[in-house]
C-alpha cells in the first residue's frame, strides 16, 4: 500500500521553517500526532484532529489508523534519538516517509565550528547521565541531548567530581529559534543559572 504515515521533523521555528512537502502532508492529514509543544506550532487552518501523545509514551494510536493519512511530528531529525526510529520497526519501509529537519546536533556543530564526526553524541533523555562517563577524556567533545533544564547542572557535577571541572561547558537553547540562547563556563565554576527546558551541552573535555 502506499505510505500513508509521514514523519514530520520540526525545529524551534515551528511551521514557518517547514519545507513544501512537509506543509502538504501536514494539510492532506486527517490526524497529526505529537507533543504537545510541536502540536502549538500549527497553524489554526490545518484541518486535520490534533493528538498528544499518551503517557507513558505509546504508539498503538497510530498504528491503529493505518487506513487514513497521518502525520507525527517530531524534533529535528525524527531517526536521530526519535520517534522515526521507533515507528521504523512496526511499519514497513514502503508505508512510512519521512522529511526531517536539521537536527540539534547538526545546528550545535555549525554554532561551535565543531567536526560533527568528531564528537561523541549522549543522550540523557530516560537514560541516566553516569554514561557520560565512557566519554570522558583529555580533549574529547561531547554533545548531551538534555532531558530537561536540571540536566547542565547535573553535569556540571559530575564533571567536577570526575575530575573534569576545567571542562569548557557551553548551553545551547531553543537552537534554531527566535528564542536561541547561548551559555558558556566551567563546569567547576557553573553558575547554576536557569536552563530552558528545551537545551543541548557542548563539552571540551579538559582533566585535573
Amino acid at each position: 500500500m502506499p505510505a500513508w504515515l509521514t514523519v514530520v521533523g520540526i525545529g524551534d521555528d515551528g511551521f514557518a521553517g517547514l519545507g513544501r512537502p512537509a506543509r502538504r502532508a501536514l494539510l492532506d492529514a486527517a490526524v497529526i500526532f505529537g507533543g504537545e509543544r510541536h502540536l502549538a506550532m500549527l497553524p489554526a487552518r490545518l484541518a486535520a484532529r490534533r493528538e498528544a501523545w499518551p503517557r507513558p509514551f505509546d504508539v498503538a494510536a497510530v498504528l491503529a489508523r493505518r487506513d487514513t493519512p497521518v502525520c507525527v511530528l517530531a524534533s529535528g531529525d525524527p531517526m536521530l534519538f526519535g520517534v522515526g526510529a521507533t515507528l521504523a520497526r512496526q511499519v514497513p519501509a514502503g508505508e512510512l516517509r519521512v522529511l526531517p529537519a536539521p537536527s540539534s546536533l547538526s545546528l550545535a556543530a555549525a554554532r561551535l565550528g565543531w567536526p560533527l564526526q568528531e564528537v561523541a553524541v549522549v543522550s540523557a533523555v530516560g537514560r541516566s547521565l553516569a554514561t557520560v562517563n565512557a566519554h570522558l577524556h583529555a580533549g574529547a567533545r561531547i554533545f548531551i541531548l538534555s532531558a530537561d533544564g536540571s540536566t547542565p547542572a547535573a553535569l556540571a557535577a559530575l564533571l567536577t567530581s570526575r575530575g573534569f571541572g576545567a571542562t569548557r561547558m557551553s548551553v545551547l537553547e531553543h537552537l534554531g529559534g527566535e528564542r536561541e540562547r547561548r551559555l558558556d563556563g566551567r563546569a567547576d565554576a557553573w553558575s547554576g543559572a536557569a536552563v530552558a527546558a528545551l537545551n543541548l551541552v557542548a563539552l571540551e573535555c579538559c582533566a585535573a
